[in-house]
C-alpha cells in the first residue's frame, strides 16, 4: 500500500503546473510551448513579445546559461550555441571576444544540426573557428584559410557581401557545410589559421559561440 501511495505522489509531482515565468526551449520542428506562449528563436516567449527574457532561463539544462554570451545575438538549436553579432579585427576586438560568459568560439558544428545551421530564419553569417580550403566553395573542406582564397565555415547567410554558399555532398568540415569567402566586405583574411586573425567587417554578421 505504501508503494502505491508513493507512486501516486511521484506522478502528481511530475504533472504539477510549472512556474509561468520559467523559460522553455523549442524548435521549428517541435514548437511546443506553454499556453499563451509562442516559439521565437528557439525559446518560448509570451505572446506579443519578440525577445526572450533570459533572466528566467531554465537552468535544469547545463546548456542553458543564466546569462547569454552576448547582448546582440540569439540561440541556434537546443544545445546552447549562440550567434553573436559584431565586428572584429586582430588590432581591436578579436573574434573570440564577441563570446562572453565563459562561452568560446565554436570549432565545429556538432552542437547544431545542419537544418538549424542553414535555417532561413538566421539573418547574417556566423563564423566558427573553422577555416576552409578548396578551389571553390562547392568543394570546401577543413583546411588552412588564407587571404584572397580563404573560406570560413559557419551558420546562416552572409549580409553585405558575397553570398554564402554550400559545399557539395561529401565536403564540409566537422558537421559544417556553409562557407563565406574572404571577400573584403564581410570578411577580410590573413594567413593566420585562426578566426582571431581575421577581420569581420560587417556587424550584421558575427561568430558562433559554444557553451563551456
Amino acid at each position: 500500500m505504501r508503494v502505491v501511495v508513493l507512486s501516486v505522489l511521484f506522478l502528481m509531482s511530475c504533472f504539477q503546473e510549472q512556474p509561468v515565468d520559467r523559460m522553455w526551449r523549442c524548435s521549428v520542428a517541435e514548437p511546443l510551448c506553454p499556453e499563451k506562449q509562442t516559439c521565437v528563436n528557439d525559446w518560448c516567449v509570451m505572446d506579443g513579445t519578440t525577445t526572450p527574457d533570459f533572466g528566467n532561463v531554465d537552468l535544469m539544462s547545463g546548456a542553458d546559461m543564466a546569462k547569454p554570451p552576448c547582448t546582440d545575438g540569439f540561440p541556434i538549436g537546443t544545445q546552447g550555441v549562440w550567434a553573436c553579432r559584431g565586428k572584429s579585427s586582430p588590432a581591436t576586438t578579436v573574434s573570440s571576444a564577441l563570446c562572453g560568459n565563459g562561452y568560446k568560439l565554436c570549432t565545429d558544428g556538432y552542437k547544431v544540426t545542419d537544418a538549424e545551421c542553414s535555417s532561413t530564419t538566421i539573418k547574417g553569417f556566423f563564423f566558427a573557428d573553422a577555416s576552409s580550403m578548396g578551389a571553390n566553395p562547392m568543394v570546401a573542406k577543413c583546411g588552412p584559410g588564407g587571404a584572397g582564397t580563404g573560406l570560413w565555415f559557419g551558420c546562416g547567410s552572409a549580409i553585405g557581401g558575397t553570398p554564402t554558399e554550400r559545399a557539395s555532398t561529401g565536403y564540409g568540415c566537422k558537421n559544417l557545410y556553409l562557407v563565406t569567402q574572404c571577400d573584403g566586405k564581410v570578411l577580410s583574411c590573413s594567413t593566420d589559421p585562426r578566426l582571431d586573425g581575421q577581420s569581420i567587417l560587417n556587424a550584421a554578421n558575427g561568430v558562433l559561440c559554444c557553451p563551456p
